[in-house]
């Protein structure tokens, strides 16, 4: 008698989700990138807070020199180690505490504008990069070879430019601020001084936070017309995608400016400039849409006062989400990665 074994049928093999490859894709791109997104940043703070350190310990043998450790109050010298300023501050007027707030947390955030600067420089160069880098080392045939699409490719490294790499730069920035925060408290110690008093208790680290936070949506939407751009240069271009990327949209605006082409709409050559050439090269750029906002959010106020929240609110105003600019700019910006989606489908060379 023949004995009747079944055996088990193999699974079916389920297709990963989407959102799996994506993540997935992303992972990879931090791992090829991790040096330009992490240490540029973090080495920008860093040379930030040496020159501090280096400054502010010039200052503090400058002012022991020429002050013999003395300051002047209400007309009265005394040695600094000798001030009482839980008592000066509460006699202080409250427009004179504002001021000194403001002071405070000002100089807090301007410290960890670097990191965001050099960010800025690092995602224009990967961006422009994205989709050139794996045509140039044939790592695309490979990549082609996988079940991994075009879409999930492009997608991946859109992601990675413009929410993790910032968000990385954010949390760069963060630590510069810590850092500048413990350089003052190690002065006003040496000098005698509470650095509770003077500087921690006036910093308002919620409110910086939430308005790095709320400045990263902003950002998004304003950068995805460069964005788009250079990735679209980056898919077409088979040599020198940094050439294309500044010469067409620089040369088109001076054929603009020299035939004043833009005369039957009733507008300057400087329009075409701010709107198309600035908009494709600078707005990957944190803080470039400063310059179009300021104005709708200041609203030609004279003698205006700059506090902490006046200047978060310039940084990622509520106007700019109305403002025309942002949109027209983002759809356009939606319409080169689809282009630069289909062109790396075509696009391969060899």
């Amino acid at each position: 008698m023949n004995a009747i074994v079944n055996s088990p049928r193999p699974a079916a093999r389920v297709a990963p989700h989407p959102t799996h490859v994506l993540k997935m894709l992303v992972k990879r791109e931090m791992w090829e990138s991790w040096s330009q997104f992490i240490r540029a940043p973090l080495v920008a703070g860093a040379v930030f807070l040496l020159f501090t350190i280096i400054g502010g310990g010039a200052g503090q043998m400058a002012f022991l020199r020429h002050t013999s450790g003395e300051i002047e109050i209400n007309g009265q010298r005394m040695q600094l180690s000798q001030v009482n300023w839980t008592e000066l501050l509460s006699k202080a007027s409250p427009s004179d505490m504002a001021q000194f707030h403001d002071v405070v947390n000002l100089a807090t955030v301007f410290s960890g504008v670097w990191p965001l600067l050099v960010f800025g420089v690092v995602v224009f160069f990967y961006l422009l990069g994205s989709l050139s880098d794996d045509r140039r080392d044939r790592s695309i045939l490979f990549w082609k070879s996988l079940p991994v699409s075009d879409t999930a490719m492009v997608l991946s490294k859109l992601v990675t430019a413009l929410v993790v790499a910032p968000l990385l730069a954010l949390a760069a920035a963060l630590v510069v601020m810590l850092g500048s925060g413990l350089i003052v408290t190690v002065l006003l110690a040496i000098n005698h001084a509470n650095p509770f008093t003077l500087y921690w208790a006036q910093l308002d680290p919620l409110t910086i936070l939430a308005g790095l936070v709320a400045w990263l949506p902003g950002y998004i939407l304003w950068a995805l017309p460069t964005a788009g751009w250079l990735m679209l240069c980056s898919a077409w271009a088979r040599n020198k995608p940094l050439l294309w990327a500044i010469l067409v949209p620089c040369i088109a605006g001076l054929l603009v400016s020299w035939f004043d082409l833009l005369r039957i709409f009733n507008l300057e050559s400087s329009w075409f400039w701010n709107n198309v050439v600035g908009r494709l090269l600078t707005s990957a750029w944190p803080g470039s849409n400063i310059a179009s906002t300021i104005d709708a959010h200041v609203g030609g106020t004279p003698n205006l006062h700059l506090d902490l929240p006046t200047v978060l609110g310039i940084v990622a105003p509520r106007a700019l989400y109305t403002s025309p600019s942002l949109w027209i700019g983002a759809v356009a910006g939606i319409a080169m990665i689809i282009a630069a989606i289909r062109l790396r489908r075509w696009n391969v060379e060899g």
